[in-house]
């Protein structure tokens, strides 16, 4: 991979490099979709090259850089892993859940102990999203972490910090990243070449990368639209569960930028998330009943905290509509 450094990040980067002494473990927190792993990525291709930039950046010369990110030796990336034996989510007709699991920790712990390629040489481990790391793995973590060894700097990135457990949380260096600019943002997806890229920037709440694959779900958004336009009309017995194919955290969350510009459009004739769709939205606040919005509101932020649990998807999805529709019922 080349240096990638996005305009939003160089005063993280400065900040990075400001100390000549990097701790044991650094945690990069910021908002999803901003490009996070690249920082991540970019920086530890910089601190394991050999001959380094003024500017800090990798060199893309030394045999660091051409092992790195695939073979080096001195480099290891763990990311989630989909539970091949999680048989309740089949049952459930759930998505399996990817977690960072135990085992790979444990193999983690092994890959410390060896000593690195280079004498005397550093090693970079990267955990991301370190979110997702479940509770064996984030205990065996905290051990390693307790006790770091030598000349191992871990990287961990998160969306969700507050998931970590505090321990972990503790022996980390917070580096906050921030997101870009709107006018940043745009740029980016305008030399992406992205269409629309100020609705579809909306939509993902100011996150580049979130835009970058609106295509992969742009059928299913539609799809929902649809449903979520048609209000207390909705069929319950002609919903099309294909519209899960995402998640049932997707779905909800989409349904929640729903409701909030529904909720907007209450109060302020505005829309935030759903700009092409003011008429529909329109026509809707004039029907729906303010308090049956709120506690529907209430009931999403719920369901979206076990909506990545092996919960039954359809089932929970059907009950999502009933309540919905009830927003729109003359009291």
């Amino acid at each position: 991979m080349t240096n990638i450094l996005y305009p939003w990040f160089k005063d993280a980067w400065v900040a990075i490099h400001r100390n000549q002494k990097l701790p044991h473990a650094l945690l990069l927190k910021g908002r999803e979709g901003i490009g996070k792993r690249t920082f991540a990525l970019t920086f530890a291709k910089a601190y394991l090259c050999h001959k380094p930039l003024v500017n800090h950046l990798a060199c893309e010369a030394c045999p660091s850089c051409e092992w790195f990110p695939l073979t080096h030796p001195d480099f290891k990336h763990i990311s989630p892993i989909e539970n091949e034996e999680d048989e309740l989510s089949v049952k459930r007709k759930a998505v399996r859940k990817k977690n960072i699991v135990i085992d790979q920790i444990r193999e983690l712990s092994a890959y410390c102990e060896l000593t690195t390629h280079q004498e005397k040489g550093k090693r970079l481990v990267l955990i991301e999203p370190a979110d997702q790391l479940n509770e064996n793995a984030s205990n065996a973590l905290l051990k390693i972490l307790e006790e770091p060894p030598e000349n191992t700097l871990f990287i961990l990135v998160s969306s969700h910090a507050q998931k970590l457990i505090a321990t972990i949380r503790s022996r980390c260096q917070l580096l906050e990243l921030r997101g870009p600019t709107q006018d940043e943002a745009l740029l980016f997806l305008k030399d992406q070449n992205i269409e629309d890229a100020e609705n579809v920037l909306a939509f993902t709440g100011g996150s580049p990368f979130s835009a970058l694959h609106i295509k992969e779900t742009q059928a299913d958004k539609e799809a929902l639209i649809e449903l979520l336009s048609q209000g207390h009309k909705i069929d319950l017995t002609k919903i099309n569960y294909t519209i899960l194919s995402q998640g049932l955290e997707w779905t909800v969350n989409v349904i929640q930028k729903w409701v909030f510009d529904l909720l907007l459009n209450f109060h302020t004739k505005q829309n935030h998330f759903f700009k092409k769709e003011t008429v529909r939205i329109d026509t809707q606040t004039k029907q729906l009943n303010l308090d049956r919005l709120l506690s529907f509101i209430y009931e999403l932020n719920d369901l979206k905290k076990i909506a990545s649990h092996p919960i039954h998807q359809e089932l929970q999805l059907q009950n999502i509509f009933i309540k919905y529709k009830q927003i729109f019922e003359p009291s």
